[in-house]
């Protein structure tokens, strides 16, 4: 990820024919756009999907899913969190535009779309020029970055609608866990609380979340409430105790020890660094 904001993006591919990354399964915090321009790449994610040029893949957070095969395949990859487009919005808020295309994933459509020539020339000029930016320092760079990818966002966003895609009953309830964690994660809530939204056990739920995101809902609830702490040490003046409040931790030292143990740098330090 870029140092300031969230955001990652650079070329795709360009492998030997057959190469391959290790198999897999992997599971990110974060959002992934990736943009095929020639050749061919396999994937599994909701099934067996194999990309060709043109076509554009979406994984949202959460998602398990393995390495990509590739044959002779170039492209561009994104990677996102939240934070760098949104004004506290979250992967499981229906209401927040930018994100819907990963929504429609995340409820069960498929994760391929194929662009028109026109869009896909779009998508290709803007994603170059985020890389320039994200390689730069140039003055108002994240302000550049944070338009650039809403223009991204809003050309997936206005792409055909989707379509449904198999998926086992398991993926479809950790979806659903995750979803529900991004919506209260900010409130006290716990494995038993999920569990009882869904209509499930908190054995049922805690087994399937960490088999298909291979993380614990106590780490998905700390990963929501950490996206939003940064979200707002980089983009607000307010205190490092009222952030503490709204992001679901009534003790600030509780909450700076969580914050330092995942970012290795105390509120403050963290702000400072950005």
């Amino acid at each position: 990820m870029a140092r300031r904001l969230p955001l990652w993006v650079g070329p795709y591919g360009q492998h030997r024919q057959g190469a391959s990354h290790p198999p897999g399964p992997f599971v990110h915090s974060y959002a992934v756009v990736i943009l095929i321009t020639r050749g061919t790449s396999r994937v599994r994610h909701a099934g067996e999907q194999t990309l060709r040029a043109g076509d554009v893949h979406l994984i949202p957070p959460g998602d398990s899913h393995g390495s990509a095969h590739f044959e002779n395949a170039a492209g561009w990859a994104l990677a996102f969190h939240p934070e760098a487009v949104t004004q506290g919005d979250s992967w499981g808020d229906e209401s927040a535009p930018l994100l819907r295309p990963f929504l429609h994933v995340r409820s069960g459509c498929h994760p391929v779309l194929r662009p028109s020539p026109a869009q896909r020339r779009r998508l290709v000029g803007w994603l170059r020029a985020l890389a320039v930016e994200v390689a730069g320092d140039a003055r108002g760079r994240d302000e550049a970055l944070g338009a650039l990818l809403r223009l991204v966002l809003v050309e997936l966003e206005r792409m055909a609608a989707p379509t449904p895609a198999p998926m086992t009953a398991s993926l479809g309830l950790a979806r659903r866990a995750l979803s529900y964690i991004e919506l209260n994660g900010l409130k006290p809530l716990s494995l038993a609380d999920v569990a009882a939204a869904l209509g499930r056990s908190s054995t049922h739920v805690a087994a399937i979340v960490q088999r298909e995101t291979g993380r614990t809902v106590g780490d998905w609830i700390l990963e929501r409430r950490m996206a939003e702490a940064r979200r707002r040490l980089r983009g607000t003046d307010e205190h490092v105790d009222v952030i503490a409040e709204r992001v679901g931790y009534a003790d600030v030292t509780h909450f700076i020890r969580l914050f330092r143990r995942v970012h290795g740098l105390t509120p403050a330090a963290w702000r400072r660094r950005e």
